[in-house]
């Protein structure tokens, strides 16, 4: 298990565009994480770039939301998740790093460690499979740019 940590982002909740079942990306987002060995990255998600937030089922967003207003970092968590899935790690994560950073990214938006394991737990047991691991549900890939820095 790895861990990953926030550097900076230019995200806010703003350059999100709600449209009932996902949200578009209304301006580019630049976010640079680093993991325990200082190996930092930057994950640009261009405007157009949409996703559907973290994916809880209805019967669980009592405990964990699919989407918060008013907290970017943790929405962002969902997206980077998403974005790092559509391109297979983009040849520099594992499955299971871009799950890692998924939740540290939870865990930087001031989820509890309990809640952030779960959800990790979560993604593991229903996005675990082959059938998320580089799809691209809605034409996302050019929209994704994802570097060592």
């Amino acid at each position: 298990m790895s861990s990953f940590y926030i550097v900076s982002t230019t995200n806010t909740n703003d350059k999100w565009e709600s449209n009932g079942d996902s949200y578009i990306l209304q301006k580019r987002i630049r976010t640079v994480i680093r993991d325990e060995y200082n190996n930092q990255y930057q994950i640009i998600l261009d405007k157009g770039y949409r996703c559907d937030g973290l994916s809880v089922p209805k019967m669980f967003r009592w405990y964990l939301p699919s989407w918060d207003k008013d907290n970017q970092l943790y929405n962002l968590a969902g997206a980077i998740h998403d974005a790092l899935y559509t391109l297979k790690g983009a040849n520099l994560f594992t499955r299971e790093e871009c799950d890692d950073v998924f939740r540290g990214l939870l865990r930087d938006s001031g989820i509890g460690r309990t809640k952030a394991g779960l959800a990790d737990m979560a993604v593991g047991l229903f996005a675990g499979g082959d059938k998320h691991w580089g799809n691209d549900t809605w034409d996302n890939k050019g929209k994704i740019h994802v570097k060592n820095c």
